[in-house]
């Protein structure tokens, strides 16, 4: 007997809450997440599929199943022809929303040549980016060392408890692109942003603020910073112009209304692009790979085989590459969207 035919349906997953010492409250007010009481979350985990963490269906026909089981027995059809040929058991990206209200760790990410090294072969480095969602009065990023700074600058400060000024320090404003390259120490304070990067968790802790209580990777991170570069503080995005229809990978081909279009972080691991619509945008269909989409504005409807999918700021979609044409409909939303190039 064949086997059903895999149904066109957006897959909504219920948030993982992870709670941190440095995390708040901002997820249920400023994106209506429901947070269990009296605890700080510090992050919700949107698409997950790790060991120990692995993203539940919240509803629809497959309610209740796992994305690590569905991968298994939809692997083309969710992740399309030119995705899955390549998957090993991890789904590509992992999507996160992050609230920091008193000031995260001092940290770095490994490359995915040191993380081959230090972790094991085959564990993956991990580069992330982060789109601003809501800030607080003291919101700031700190990324980067500043110039001059060496290994052993950098371990005497951290001896002494002041690993803080050795860091290159922005004000962050809600809307800002933050591209995070593997190697760069970095940690942030009061604000709140989406966080789209490699499906890896490989994070070396190198300074908590004295809070205590956690370990800390001190060899392990030291030697993961890339001390010939700092990166940019932020990143600009590019408008894709003509009516929503020239960047030929996003299979866009026709809108009506207002929209505005742009691709705000291209790197070898994932594309992330933004769209602001009021109106109406059809998509013709891409068999090659799926879309993670989150609504950080507004709200609105994907209309798929003639059925509509509410969605509202705060949440996510996994598209799988099997959905075919459908359409994105609303009166002044906005929607983060990233994929495999």
């Amino acid at each position: 007997m064949a086997a059903p035919p895999f149904p066109p349906i957006p897959l909504r997953f219920r948030e993982i809450l992870v709670e941190k010492p440095w995390g708040g409250r901002r997820l249920a007010a400023a994106l209506g997440k429901p947070l269990p009481a009296k605890k700080n979350i510090g992050e919700s985990w949107e698409v997950a599929c790790r060991e120990g963490a692995v993203s539940v269906v919240a509803d629809g026909p497959f309610k209740g199943k796992s994305l690590r089981a569905l991968l298994e027995k939809f692997p083309v059809e969710i992740l399309g022809r030119d995705i899955a040929g390549g998957w090993r058991g991890n789904f590509p990206l992992l999507v996160k929303i992050i609230d920091v209200a008193s000031p995260m760790s001092i940290q770095v990410h490994p490359s995915d040549e040191f993380a081959a090294i230090a972790e094991g072969e085959g564990v993956p480095g991990k580069i992330e980016a982060w789109i601003v969602l809501a800030t607080g009065p003291k919101a700031r990023l700190y990324k980067g060392l500043v110039p001059g700074m060496t290994r052993e600058k950098f371990s005497a400060a951290l001896a002494k408890g002041e690993a803080g000024s050795c860091m290159n320090v922005f004000p962050l404003s809600e809307g800002d692109i933050i591209l995070m390259p593997p190697g760069t120490v970095h940690a942030a304070e009061d604000v709140t942003f989406a966080e789209f990067q490699q499906n890896s968790d490989t994070t070396y802790r190198l300074w908590d603020w004295g809070r205590g209580g956690r370990s800390l990777q001190l060899e392990k991170g030291l030697s993961a910073i890339d001390w010939h570069t700092t990166g940019l503080a932020k990143c600009k995005s590019a408008e894709v112009r003509e009516n929503l229809r020239t960047y030929e990978m996003m299979k866009v081909k026709r809108g009506t209304g207002k929209g505005k279009r742009e691709v705000l972080v291209w790197c070898g691991r994932f594309v992330l692009e933004s769209l602001t619509l009021a109106g109406k945008a059809s998509w013709s269909g891409d068999p090659t790979r799926f879309y993670v989409f989150m609504a950080v504005e507004g709200q609105g409807e994907f209309v798929v085989a003639g059925k509509s999918h509410k969605w509202k700021k705060g949440q996510t979609f996994l598209m799988p590459a099997a959905l075919g044409e459908y359409e994105i409909k609303t009166r002044g939303g906005r929607l983060l969207w990233c994929y495999v190039p």
